[in-house]
């Protein structure tokens, strides 16, 4: 039976709060349930997903008909234009029929995502668990996606920020692959403007936080699998590029050997003075303490940040097991998260 923890949280990192609306229990299938986000608020009215369209079909419908008709005055003008210059009934006919079509299909065109906003957002109730993800949408019955973490092959994460006046706007794309077939078993997407959603953060912003709480239960839960691996294999190996399986790396208690094609090099701890990682690719140095510079200095190509399975819990593991000094960094959507 599935529970929510004693330390559970919102999925920013803060306590329960009771302005929350919590619609659904989390499955069984989770596991103990790590954190809790939901998009509806004490006293709010939830709207379901087949209300939403049928209330944005209804408007988008009446804007079309809406600009169809009042473009009838200057299409009739024009028609009337083209008749005084001698064109015949055929021509003016099916030019004003095209024309009053045009002008609803603009309409349509503009309303459409206005109308799709003031309908919604729909509601929304997710979980984060030792053992997997949930989302619940508002409806009758209550829709549910369900990952078991067991059930997923590999994250694929892609995050782009791009430039919207004098913010940023961040588009986030999160999806489990699953171990059967070739389509995503959950995602998380959405986007965010101007500072990152924190503590305390606006239904909204939901999406992205348990998109970051999410990444991270899933790094916990490999990181738990790689430990076991470890004892019982010696090593695990992590594919460092997508299109050549050559690149990877097999990462042990206090070493890497890493591949390259026919390359392989070994380094163990306490040989690595810095390490830097980005995507799959992995640069390695050692410093002379006499000189004060470097003395070695290796590269092992990669993946390019954004095209790696798994990515950031490639420096998770190389700090975890193999004691590499891997820079550690706050939890973040493109960051590795805090060993847990």
């Amino acid at each position: 039976m599935t529970r929510i923890a004693p330390l559970a949280t919102s999925h920013a990192g803060d306590r329960l709060v009771d302005g929350m609306r919590v619609f659904a229990l989390p499955p069984p299938e989770i596991g103990d349930v790590r954190s809790v986000g939901s998009t509806v608020q004490a006293g709010e009215q939830p709207v379901t997903l087949s209300l939403r369209v049928l209330r944005t079909a209804v408007l988008v419908g009446g804007s079309a008909v809406g600009l169809g008709v009042v473009s009838l005055v200057p299409i009739g003008m024009l028609v009337w234009l083209l008749r005084q210059l001698g064109f015949g009934s055929p021509v003016t006919e099916a030019l004003a029929a095209a024309l009053s079509l045009v002008a609803a299909a603009v309409g349509a065109w503009f309303a459409a995502p206005i109308a799709w906003e003031v309908n919604g957002p729909v509601a929304s109730c997710t979980y984060v668990g030792k053992d997997g993800l949930a989302r619940y949408t508002w409806g009758d019955p209550l829709p549910r996606v369900v990952l078991r973490f067991e059930d997923a092959r590999a994250l694929v994460k892609v995050v782009r920020t791009r430039k919207k006046g004098e913010t940023n706007r961040v588009e986030f794309d999160l999806r489990w692959m699953g171990r059967r077939g070739v389509g995503a078993a959950f995602r998380i997407h959405g986007f965010y403007e101007g500072e990152r959603p924190a503590a305390g953060a606006r239904p909204e912003h939901q999406e992205y936080l348990f998109a970051v709480a999410a990444e991270r239960a899933w790094n916990e839960w490999l990181l738990r699998k790689a430990r076991e691996d470890v004892e019982s294999l010696g090593a695990i190996e992590i594919g460092r590029d997508a299109r050549d399986v050559s690149r990877r790396a097999r990462i042990g208690r206090g070493f890497i050997e890493l591949f390259d094609g026919e390359r392989v090099e070994t380094w163990a701890a306490i040989e690595v003075d810095q390490i830097q990682v980005k995507g799959g690719t992995v640069v390695i140095r050692r410093i002379d303490p006499m000189r004060g510079k470097r003395s070695i200095e290796r590269r092992y190509p990669g993946s390019a940040p954004g095209a790696m399975d798994n990515e950031s819990f490639f420096p998770l593991a190389l700090r975890e097991i193999a004691g590499l000094p891997v820079e550690q960094r706050e939890p973040g959507l493109g960051e590795g998260p805090r060993a847990g």
